[in-house]
């Protein structure tokens, strides 16, 4: 639905202005991104019963030089969301309607999704605490590079969502916290590479229990 708009404007000929701050964007203009090459590993629904059996829509697999970090993740807990997932807008809504998870507009096809609600509504143990980390993107030392990404965050204490970045292998650093609700945003972090580093690694950082969830999609690091 949010596509419609930007669609008829585009097939016009009318060329969107940001300041309209439209949601969609053209269905004839798709821009995928790493998380979409995985819709062929999507599997059915293991503990989830409001999701219908057929439905294919999760993996834990990230993709092409992608990992997940969940060293510190709870054991137990439904199976579908344990750490961060790699979902569909159909699958994941269809968890558990009415909590917002269906106003996530500006993801795309697959998008990643670290979700304590659902994942503590089985036998669980410990917190929710799962890393999502990207690739090494080359960037210019001493000069900026923009970090963008959509996000998609429900906020209840003492869940946080922590964004953080390294070069060249260094410790992580915070660029961006949340801590409030930040429905359906498109983010642009600007970052001060340090003179000399030649890549960055973008982390996403869920920490909670039986909270609320993350939506993560159409991540890149573009140097200036």
């Amino acid at each position: 639905m949010p596509d419609v708009a930007a669609s008829a404007l585009a097939h016009l000929g009318i060329a969107v202005d940001p300041a309209w701050g439209l949601d969609g964007r053209p269905l004839q203009q798709p821009a995928p991104d790493a998380f979409d090459a995985l819709r062929p590993q999507l599997a059915t629904r293991v503990d989830e019963t409001g999701i219908g059996a057929a439905v294919l829509g999760f993996t834990h697999t990230p993709p092409a030089g992608w990992s997940i970090d969940n060293s510190a993740m709870g054991t137990g807990g439904i199976t579908e969301w344990r750490g961060w997932t790699f979902t569909t807008d159909e699958f994941w809504t269809s968890a558990e309607r009415g909590q917002w998870r269906e106003t996530n507009v500006r993801a795309r096809n697959v998008f990643a999704v670290a979700d304590g609600d659902e994942w503590t509504d089985k036998s669980f143990t410990g917190t929710f605490d799962s890393t999502l980390t990207g690739p090494a993107w080359p960037v210019i030392g001493g000069r900026p590079a923009t970090l963008a990404y959509t996000t998609h965050y429900r906020q209840e204490a003492p869940q946080k969502g922590e964004v953080l970045v390294s070069y060249d292998g260094g410790t992580p650093a915070v660029v961006k916290t949340y801590t409030a609700d930040t429905v359906s945003k498109a983010e642009s972090l600007t970052l001060q590479v340090p003179a000399g580093a030649t890549t960055a690694q973008v982390r996403f950082r869920y920490t909670g229990g039986n909270n609320w969830f993350w939506a993560v999609d159409g991540v890149s690091l573009t140097p200036a």
